[in-house]
């Protein structure tokens, strides 16, 4: 083969290289995740709105799928009848009928709700290129009451210990509790805690803080 034929090959597949590369190029950036909005904390029983939005920039679509922890628990086909289809999954209550390609409510969530949610995208043939994103979830069950102190007496003399604790409500996640004194926080070294304490089937746990110190003049 002559030079110049030689280069005209090495030209060609260099054009044809630099083509496909472009289009491939091209191809990864048709779909993109534009929003993941899943709530940080949310109330026990109350309704999760977990959202996914995304640029199609001219593709199809071919599925949105949502997983917790790993698992999937929703799928969303446009092309099925019903496009929408749920997956058991303990903790996972989706209600259909106000779920769409963007949008997933969970009813009523519970404590086994916390994890971490991902939406995952996927384009239609014959890229079928995929996309995904994801938040994590805390359920939050707050104390019914305010924290309890005991082990105190109505009077004390110069001299005396004073061994008091404080124990909050059940809740999840722990409370964190603090002593004053006079409107001061109490110094660490007066300060004796104690590992929270679990508390019925749903694991709520309670917080426990002892205060030690002696009474002086």
């Amino acid at each position: 083969m002559d030079p110049a034929t030689n280069c005209r090959y090495s030209l060609a597949y260099g054009a044809l290289f630099i083509l496909l590369l472009q289009l491939c190029f091209e191809s990864v950036e048709c779909l993109t995740m534009t929003e993941i909005k899943i709530p940080k904390h949310i109330m026990r029983h109350e309704d999760a709105v977990l959202g996914c939005k995304f640029d199609l920039d001219g593709e199809s679509l071919y599925s949105v799928k949502w997983y917790k922890d790993g698992f999937e628990f929703y799928r969303y086909v446009p092309r099925d009848m019903p496009p929408g289809q749920v997956f058991p999954l303990p903790g996972v209550d989706v209600e259909l009928q106000n779920s769409t390609d963007v949008v997933v409510v969970l009813r009523s969530v519970s404590l086994q709700s916390t994890g971490r949610y991902r939406c995952e995208v996927s384009g239609e043939a014959p890229s079928f290129q995929t996309v995904s994103g994801h938040e994590d979830m805390i359920v939050v069950v707050t104390p019914k009451h305010g924290p309890q102190i005991t082990g105190g007496q109505p009077r004390y003399q110069i001299g005396d210990m004073v061994r008091v604790n404080c124990t909050s409500a059940a809740s999840r996640p722990v409370c964190h509790l603090s002593w004053l004194i006079n409107g001061m926080h109490a110094n660490r070294s007066l300060l004796r805690p104690y590992e929270p304490l679990i508390v019925g089937r749903e694991g709520l746990e309670v917080a426990r803080l002892g205060l030690e110190f002696r009474v002086r003049g």
